[in-house]
């Protein structure tokens, strides 16, 4: 099953945790950029940065009385975890093959560089998985989302939706110190198009959360589309990335949510309040 038997965790901490927690990150992360201003920061930094995240979301739970391994999804989960996760990305391939077949801009029909190198890619996608995408989801998805869910009234259809809003918002602004101490760009037309597209992938992957309370899942996609694997040479035009962002990201909670419901596995917080709606509604 892909999802797991996983419940709303019960916090025993207030408001203040979840704000001090976000806090820190952002000052421990503005500090590091500071250190290391490069585009690409060393491999040693974002592992030490991998290890932090972690261990501040485990810290904090503790302090929330919540065992962190009781949110982890069994390692049984991971079949269909990547079977999901394969046809989201056999779908997307066979759309990228079919444009650069037509000779549509943007798209080359010759080899990219996944599939030229794939051991390289590999590694690149099981180092981002390990240190970056499995760290902040564990951190924005299994805590501060069901931490604010929790606060806004628990399963309720809204308290969920307030959860995974809020989360995304947060995972939006998580990324300003890097756009103006690394990158150093200013307030701009471009910042608000690089939160809104951030807030949009937010939006996905807190979704998709909800949807199956997989870590590994929303983890596995958020590290493929950091590397995405793709068979062509795909070049979006940057007028053109928030327009492809919804796009892609429309489309992966839609496929997570179709299998969720076509397995029978529909206990999730978003399916459950729409089925709760819909009695209430006589629909």
């Amino acid at each position: 099953m892909l999802r797991p038997d996983i419940g709303l965790p019960r916090f025993s901490g207030g408001p203040l945790v979840p704000v001090v927690t976000y806090l820190l990150v952002i000052v421990i992360l503005s500090g590091l950029v500071t250190i290391s201003p490069s585009a690409s920061p060393p491999p040693v930094l974002g592992m030490i940065w991998g290890v932090f995240l972690v261990a501040l979301t485990v810290g904090t739970l503790r302090i929330e009385t919540v065992s962190p391994r009781s949110l982890l999804p069994p390692v049984r989960t991971l079949v269909p975890v990547i079977g999901v996760v394969i046809v989201f990305w056999g779908l997307y391939n066979l759309v990228a093959v079919a444009l650069a077949t037509g000779g549509i801009s943007g798209f080359e029909a010759s080899l990219s560089r996944t599939a030229a190198h794939p051991l390289l890619y590999l590694a690149a996608l099981f180092s981002s998985l390990l240190f970056t995408a499995i760290p902040e989801e564990f951190l924005f998805r299994t805590y501060l989302q069901q931490k604010f869910t929790r606060l806004a009234g628990g399963t309720t259809h809204r308290a969920v939706l307030s959860g995974v809003g809020l989360a995304a918002v947060l995972f939006a602004l998580f990324h300003l110190p890097r756009w103006f101490l690394a990158s150093g760009h200013g307030v701009s037309s471009g910042l608000a198009v690089r939160l809104l597209g951030l807030t949009v992938m937010g939006l996905a992957y807190g979704s998709v959360y909800a949807l199956s309370g997989n870590l590994w899942l929303v983890a596995l996609f958020h590290a493929s589309m950091n590397h995405p694997p793709f068979l062509v040479k795909v070049t979006v035009p940057s007028e053109l990335h928030l327009v492809v962002s919804v796009l892609e990201n429309t489309v992966m909670v839609a496929l997570v949510y179709l299998t969720v419901r076509l397995s029978g596995d529909d206990s999730s917080p978003l399916t459950r309040s729409r089925r709760e709606m819909s009695a209430s509604t006589g629909e």
